[in-house]
């Protein structure tokens, strides 16, 4: 940018009438219309820069499935939301944000404990979404990752609030009953910090080993009754057909 001033006056400075050199007036006059001639390029050349810089920035997009928000220098935020498309603002006096409104998940993972205090791994996704209503509220309450703030802490405060009250046998025979309770409590939460909770879902279930082998013994300890059931009704029928 700078070479391309420099050459542009040089060549304004060649373009200039030259007149005598040896008069001390004609000098005086031939200099002073080349300082006015580099004045007035100086200014032309800013005041394009200037134009340029405020057509590039008075203008932004915002895309599909987004939503703007405009912070202003003199007032804050305004109390306007911005759809999609070509939008307008103030150079250097207003700034835009733009947030995501379409729906994305979150995923947690964590250790809690039932019932019948037995350890418990829940894996739990939330597609979520924030209200559009209210961004100008979010942004300036929870900025722009808004999810990363209140989610996690969310999303595992409710998982072991509803895990806790079922016994673990339950977890497993009562899973749908465990997803819609804790889909009710995260969207209630979560509204309040005018968050969307679109769907919940369990996506991992396990418990200590522990737990689990208890759980085989206890059905290998059912087959052997069974089994033991079915040789004494085995030995009845035997005696009845030797009577």
């Amino acid at each position: 940018m700078a070479d391309k001033v420099k050459e542009a006056l040089k060549r304004l400075a060649q373009n200039i009438p030259k007149g005598n050199m040896g008069g001390s007036s004609g000098g005086g006059g031939n200099g002073g219309g080349l300082v006015r001639a580099l004045g007035s390029a100086s200014g032309a050349l800013i005041g394009a820069g200037v134009l340029g810089y405020g057509a590039f920035n008075s203008v932004y997009t915002v895309p599909g499935g987004h939503r703007a928000v405009v912070f202003s220098r003199v007032g804050g935020m305004k109390d306007s939301t911005y759809g999609e498309g070509l939008n307008f603002v103030i150079p250097w006096f207003e700034r835009p944000y733009i947030y995501d409104i379409r729906t994305r998940p979150c995923n947690l993972q964590t250790l809690t404990g039932s019932k019948d205090l037995q350890m418990v791994t829940i894996g739990v996704r939330v597609l979520h979404k924030p209200n559009p209503k209210y961004l100008v509220w979010i942004y300036q309450h929870l900025g722009m990752n808004y999810d990363e703030r209140i989610l996690p802490s969310l999303m595992n405060e409710c998982s072991k609030a509803v895990v806790a009250r079922y016994n673990a046998n339950e977890l497993l025979t009562k899973r749908e009953m465990v997803r819609s309770d804790i889909s009710r409590d995260l969207a209630k939460r979560s509204g309040s910090f005018n968050v969307k909770v679109e769907d919940v879902a369990i996506t991992h279930l396990s418990f200590s080993p522990e737990y689990a082998r208890a759980v085989e013994a206890k059905q290998v300890a059912q087959q052997d009754a069974e089994r033991a059931k079915y040789v004494v009704l085995g030995a009845k029928q035997e005696k009845l057909s030797i009577i």
